[in-house]
């Protein structure tokens, strides 16, 4: 398996609208991604098993269904044709293939793998509570693989040299699909500034982090990339914040938050887009537990 197994997410809520048929390319393949009239998301294999029609150039959301842009079939959330409108039968073999998908803290999600997702990811502490605000997010496309996103959350050497943060504990665990980091540091934001901070930072299976940050402002984080070759991935991030009662300074301090995060981001993207991948690397005390995150990671390289 070229990808490792885990859900993945796809898009945030609020980026997948009812009824508007996409295109979109993950795991090296082409897939379109929907969501019904009831508000269902759907992913399905892109092309038609009729004439190869590519479903979401042009591919029309008719309730639950979607429509071909070619011939007008129609295929329901399972995959399977529901319609052809010229005929009364339906081949046994007209389906295309429906992967698993589930919807959860305003964040839409994807399992690569096995038919049968093996755990679930819980929503953000404090999603759909008034006391926060929706996510504010943003997207990256980064010339690397996942692995080495999901290395950060042992890398405890790399905080100072890259995003000037300041550790003075550091704690990692790995139970079951869980990565957890703890952490408890001074941050100096590039827009100016300085945050003493705790955190906990969990991997829920390969792919999604979700984050609780206590610091000058309570914030609710999450950090997911998804692959879409061997090559290159998306990467997504968010956050919630607690409300303020001034909505004009609220929006300042999230767009603020988004930026820095964003800054942040790319501290590392210029790191992984020219690294090479070791395996085994040279470590050195101090380094953190990076071996414990392969060796956990692994779990999801392994057919079910």
């Amino acid at each position: 398996m070229t990808f490792a197994r885990g859900w993945y997410c796809i898009g945030f809520s609020d980026e997948i609208a009812a009824g508007v048929a996409r295109p979109a390319r993950y795991f090296g393949q082409d897939l379109v991604v929907y969501r019904t009239a009831s508000g269902v998301p759907v992913v399905l294999d892109a092309h038609c098993p009729h004439l190869g029609a590519h479903l979401g150039h042009g591919g029309v959301v008719v309730g639950e269904d979607l429509r071909c842009p070619f011939h007008a079939w129609t295929f329901g959330v399972d995959g399977r044709c529901s319609g052809i409108p010229y005929a009364d039968h339906i081949p046994r073999r007209a389906f295309t293939r429906r992967w698993p998908t589930d919807e959860v803290g305003g964040l839409v999600l994807v399992w690569y793998g096995s038919d049968t997702p093996e755990y679930a990811v819980p929503p953000s502490d404090g999603h759909g509570d008034p006391a926060w605000s929706s996510f504010s997010h943003s997207m990256i496309r980064i010339r690397t693989q996942g692995r080495e996103i999901v290395e950060n959350v042992a890398d405890l050497a790399h905080f100072p040299t890259v995003h000037g943060t300041v550790v003075d504990r550091f704690e990692n665990s790995f139970e079951g699909h869980q990565a957890i980091q703890r952490s408890w540091g001074t941050a100096y934001p590039r827009g100016g500034g300085k945050d003493a901070f705790t955190l906990e930072a969990v991997y829920h299976g390969p792919a999604i982090q979700l984050t609780t940050m206590e610091g000058v402002l309570a914030s609710r984080l999450v950090n997911a990339h998804i692959p879409i070759d061997e090559h290159e991935l998306e990467l997504r991030f968010g956050v919630m914040l607690r409300v303020h009662d001034n909505a004009a300074l609220m929006e300042r301090i999230r767009s603020a938050y988004i930026d820095n995060l964003r800054v942040g981001f790319h501290e590392d993207v210029r790191i992984w887009e020219n690294k090479r991948w070791r395996e085994p690397p040279v470590l050195a005390a101090g380094d953190g537990p990076i071996g414990k995150l392969r060796r956990w990671y692994q779990q999801f390289c392994e057919p079910a």
